[in-house]
């Protein structure tokens, strides 16, 4: 009997080692890797084969990404090895978030992040092990949503208010008032034209994102030719780049969001 127990723990424990280096498993509080596109094919807003975007909030404007192994980039280089996520909780999304993604994973965001971020739903996560890779975001989001166009409040905590983009309206046409352009903050994206090849990366670092830390770009998920019409979700606060779309393409791997510099795009009047 000790003998047939002892051969079943074998077995399973060897099924387990398998499972660890060549299957996804569920998502879970603590180290999450990203599943590569072989993993789980499946697109929709703000995640794809091999990526998931972060952001600032739930259902929010883009401030990064994570990619899996094998995610091909624009320039051919492809990633080795997946990013990782601290994942501590999740906030459950309302009314108004996109699609079907009602859990938003909160927590340190590794790679080329390097920063406190929400992620695009726990579809795209697969458990590495229990505990955290840093210390950091371990309080969680502090910053108290904002007002919508209706009176309403999001509920959920923001790691940064809008404040951290540029409001420089006055100085620069392509810097929202409110931070972000958007439907219920002064209208709609702001359209703008690329003067020159414009290279679209998708990281600069969170702290070029959410402040005016020198930029890293990485990750090159397209290049614009010039004379095409962008849209313009923010810019940051140094006003070096604007975090936009190529309006009808989509870039590497199916993406649509990426960081350009602002030296090579022309704001539309």
């Amino acid at each position: 009997m000790h003998i047939k127990r002892m051969a079943a723990t074998i077995v399973v424990c060897a099924g387990l080692a398998v499972a660890g280096q060549g299957t996804a498993t569920a998502w879970s509080n603590g180290v999450n890797r990203v599943e590569t596109a072989a993993e789980d094919s499946h697109a929709q807003v703000g995640l794809g084969p091999g990526w998931v975007l972060l952001s600032y909030k739930a259902n929010g404007p883009m401030i990064g990404y994570l990619f899996a192994d094998g995610f091909k980039f624009a320039d051919g280089s492809v990633k080795r090895g997946s990013d990782h996520m601290d994942i501590r909780d999740v906030g459950r999304g309302g009314a108004g978030h996109v699609g079907d993604i009602s859990r938003w994973p909160w927590g340190y965001a590794g790679g080329e992040v390097d920063g406190c971020a929400y992620a695009y739903g726990t579809t795209k996560f697969a458990a590495v092990r229990p505990g955290f890779s840093s210390d950091r975001c371990a309080n969680g989001p502090q910053v108290k949503g904002s007002s919508h166009s209706d009176g309403t409040i999001d509920r959920l905590r923001w790691w940064h208010s809008e404040k951290v983009f540029c409001r420089e309206s006055t100085v620069d046409q392509l810097c929202s008032p409110y931070g972000v352009w958007s439907a219920n903050k002064g209208g709609a994206m702001k359209e703008a034209t690329t003067a020159a090849a414009c290279p679209g990366y998708g990281n600069i670092s969170a702290a070029a994102a959410y402040g005016t830390a020198p930029a890293k770009p990485k990750h090159l998920l397209a290049t614009v030719p010039a004379g095409e019409t962008i849209d313009v979700r923010y810019e940051t606060k140094d006003r070096q780049w604007v975090m936009a779309k190529w309006r009808g393409h989509e870039l590497a791997g199916g993406t649509r969001w990426a960081f350009m510099p602002r030296s090579c795009v022309t704001a539309r009047p």
